[in-house]
């Protein structure tokens, strides 16, 4: 009977993972047929569209806007998620459960509706068509991400040891710099993985702030728009490892740290 059960939730879980990714590997596949069409039969392998999209100046500048804003946003998103998360960490009072819920409020508004806020908000203020206005709107979403990850850390550790460094003559910023932090790293790498690859996939919310910086995601759109093109399948494969390296990154940081 065990030996049933472990077939039936082995195939169960096969068949989880054919449908989560047989679109992905759909795309995958495609972007090394010859033809131009996804469609069968197979009519050869190549690179072809893959060495297109090193010389389209057009993905390649998205690709950088996207990069860096990802960058800024993730490097943002951890130290504000690091200062909520720490002030839930020392800090008990009354209203701590309304502080929470207003931390977290940028995830239960629907991104579109959120990305026309935002887009109305920023053009306002003279802001809006810029990568500047694409870091911040994707802070306000990533950011309780990064807060909820780090607390998520920082609720197995023991107050104990950053009293220890205080008795040892430590202030309070050199007992966050050299014991919390420390303590906390795995949570704050895990933090700007996770909130890196959000901004970088996201595209509702760029597309209403970006204006004519494109990043890669609303590049894409603008290609799947304009007509066929295999370099799409390309990009979307690209797009799939690099985001599946950082997954496999952050839990290799974490595991590692955590052996330490």
């Amino acid at each position: 009977m065990k030996a049933l059960d472990k077939h039936i939730f082995y195939g169960y879980m096969a068949l989880v993972f054919i449908f989560l990714f047989m679109p992905i590997i759909t795309i995958i596949i495609f972007s090394f047929n010859v033809d131009k069409f996804a469609s069968l039969p197979w009519k050869g392998f190549t690179l072809n569209w893959y060495r297109k999209l090193l010389f389209d100046p057009g993905i390649l500048d998205a690709l950088k806007n996207s990069l860096i804003v990802s960058a800024i946003v993730a490097t943002t998103s951890c130290i504000l998620g690091f200062m909520g998360a720490y002030t839930l960490y020392r800090r008990s009072f009354r209203l701590q459960n309304i502080y929470l819920a207003v931390m977290i409020s940028p995830l239960a508004v629907p991104w579109i509706i959120l990305g026309l806020a935002l887009a109305v908000f920023l053009t306002r203020i003279n802001l809006e068509g810029s990568l500047f206005a694409v870091w911040i709107s994707h802070t306000i979403f990533a950011a309780p991400f990064a807060m909820l990850i780090i607390k998520a850390r920082m609720a197995g550790l023991d107050y104990r040891y950053e009293e220890a460094g205080w008795d040892l003559g430590a202030n309070r910023l050199k007992a966050i710099w050299y014991i919390v932090i420390p303590l906390t790293l795995p949570g704050i790498a895990a933090a700007f993985l996770l909130t890196f690859t959000i901004s970088f996939d996201e595209f509702i919310i760029a597309w209403f702030v970006c204006g004519f910086q494109e990043t890669l995601p609303v590049k894409i759109w603008g290609m799947i728009r304009s007509g066929l093109n295999p370099t799409i399948n390309a990009v979307g494969s690209l797009i799939f490892v690099f985001s599946m390296a950082v997954a496999v990154l952050a839990q290799y940081l974490i595991r590692t740290r955590k052996a330490q």
